[in-house]
């Protein structure tokens, strides 16, 4: 019996590609765990036996349960276990964390399921709640933290105000009226606890010779303003990283205790200072390409300064990929997003990548609210010309949605967005469907039309094979589809797109037949399955606070 249980909920649709490490939930239990406090981490996506697993790891020395969640369908799966939850263990309180929480904290506690918030940084502020919980002391000094009362809800995070200056791009980020963690010594926090996870259980890449991939934050926050991108406000502006020898120290141990053969950096923005940078490849690089590595987060124009020597450097690193968001085609909508590089960079780093054995995912953004259709036109040609002159690249289309918090998130309520009202609400905000749940500025032969390009990006380049590392049966698919994806992408022609909808009726059946298998199981153990326990819920209003 734990006296603090962590549950990761379903992701949604992306756990069809790969379920990767619950990373946020080890960095929150990094700190109890060294204390020497009982932790216990569950995972839906990995359990075939979810609430078996819970009522074993549930006592009377349970404290507090602790879930993360981020923006979108994750939130609607959240929603469904915070219920379960709190049908079966009303007395525990419930705790939200993570990047929904954290961009709308009071809205969050407001909802009955759910007692308390952490605004930021969670390790030692989660910790700490844990502790006063345990011994009965109140939790009304304690940061970052938003909570229920007699009187209503309470914060001590306060509001961050984000202030642009001038026209160059420049912002400055003021909490006030509260304080929440943002971390600054990252070295300074412990490793993260491994132990509490199966490996075998999570596939970040597809590696044919068997061994494990792994993800690994090295840093959190981006010192870039991009005005779609939700990092700053999150981070209120703060890049913050691991030293290059702690970051090597982490390596290491997924390399030689945990097998991993492959890792995946999984920050906004990996580099940091040229300095580090440099420090960690040449640490990456004594594993003689033994050790495979790629990142989420590296920009053109960094790439652009490393030197002829520093190139090879990158290549004998172990580099197998690298991605790199850069956003659009088109000059003016660049300056308009504030992205703070040009095309001719991302063109000579294209241009530079084409000569290595390295390859390189390039992310767009199409329907800004102040975007016109020959706009996209000249992204979606951009994408074409940098796939054909590097045959390892590949463009990957996404669809704007406006962020909380963001200077677009303005422009959009401006242009006729209307934001959610309700955690349920916020179920619907992802990238592949909100356009069709909320109202704004997007007709709906635009709406079909976005949505094709993104669904098409997904498959029409053979290199974005390895990402599909949790399903042979996307794998299957994905080689079914595309040659029509393909001709569909070099030929711009994204009409009559039924691809789209057959996705939403294979992904909606799939699903209900999960869910009928988990109700048969039931049916047969006499235990009634989270699935099926879920699909059939009491009214949340019937639902009340657990403390």
């Amino acid at each position: 019996m734990a006296e603090i249980v962590l549950v990761q909920p379903y992701t949604g649709s992306w756990d069809e590609m790969s379920i990767r490490y619950p990373e946020s939930l080890l960095s929150v239990a990094s700190v109890p765990v060294a204390k020497g406090y009982d932790v216990v981490i569950l995972d839906q996506r990995t359990s075939p036996n979810f609430e078996a697993e819970l009522d074993r790891a549930v006592g009377s020395e349970t404290v507090i349960f602790g879930l993360s969640a981020i923006t979108g369908e994750q939130v609607k799966y959240a929603l469904r276990l915070s219920q379960l939850l709190k049908e079966k263990y009303p007395h525990i309180p419930l705790c939200w964390g993570g990047i929904h929480a954290t961009l709308v904290p009071e809205q969050t506690v407001r909802h009955p399921l759910i007692d308390y918030a952490v605004v930021g940084d969670g390790e030692y502020v989660f910790c700490e709640l844990f502790e006063r919980l345990r011994d009965g002391a109140p939790v009304g000094d304690l940061r970052g933290v938003v909570y229920k009362t007699d009187a209503g809800i309470a914060s001590n995070a306060g509001e961050l105000e984000v202030t642009e200056r001038g026209d160059r791009g420049a912002f400055t980020f003021v909490r006030k009226n509260g304080t929440a963690d943002i971390i600054r010594d990252m070295d300074s926090l412990p490793p993260l606890p491994y132990h509490l996870i199966d490996f075998d259980k999570y596939s970040v890449f597809h590696l044919k010779d068997g061994r494990r991939s792994a993800t690994l934050n090295t840093s959190r926050g981006c010192p870039y303003r991009c005005k779609f991108c939700s990092d700053p406000v999150i981070n209120e502006g703060k890049w913050r990283g691991y030293s290059s020898k702690v970051v090597l120290e982490k390596v290491r141990h997924l390399y030689e205790v945990q097998n991993v053969g492959m890792i995946y950096f999984q920050d906004d923005y990996f580099p940091g200072s040229k300095k580090r940078f440099i420090e960690i490849l040449k640490g990456l690089g004594e594993f003689d390409g033994d050790l495979k590595w790629s990142t989420l987060g590296v920009r053109a124009d960094t790439l652009c300064k490393l030197s002829d020597e520093e190139w090879e450097l990158l290549a004998r690193s172990g580099c197998h990929s690298l991605e790199i968001g850069i956003e659009t085609g088109n000059e003016k909508t660049l300056a308009r997003i504030n992205k703070a590089e040009t095309i001719g960079e991302m063109r000579e780093v294209n241009q530079k990548l084409a000569n290595y054995d390295i390859k390189v995912k390039y992310t767009l953004i199409v329907g800004f609210p102040f975007e016109t259709k020959e706009e996209i036109m000249d992204s979606l040609r951009f994408a074409v010309e940098l796939e054909t002159v590097n045959p390892n690249a590949y463009c990957l289309i996404f669809n704007f949605m406006p962020i909380i918090g963001t200077p677009f998130y303005k422009d959009a309520l401006g242009q006729g967005f209307k934001e959610p009202q309700t955690l349920e609400e916020w179920g619907h905000m992802d990238f592949d469907s909100w356009l069709r749940h909320y109202r704004s500025w997007a007709a709906k032969d635009y709406i079909d039309w976005l949505e094709a390009i993104s669904f098409v990006s997904k498959f029409h380049n053979k290199n974005v094979g390895y990402k599909f590392g949790n399903s042979a049966l996307l794998r299957f698919c994905f080689t079914l589809y595309h040659p029509i994806a393909k001709w569909r992408f070099r030929h711009n022609f994204y009409d009559y797109c039924i691809e789209v909808e057959m996705q939403r009726w294979l992904l909606a059946t799939k699903f209900a037949l999960r869910r009928g298998y988990q109700k048969l199981q039931s049916l047969v153990t006499g235990v009634m399955t989270p699935a099926h326990r879920l699909d059939n819920p009491r009214p949340v209003s019937e639902s009340g606070p657990g403390c």
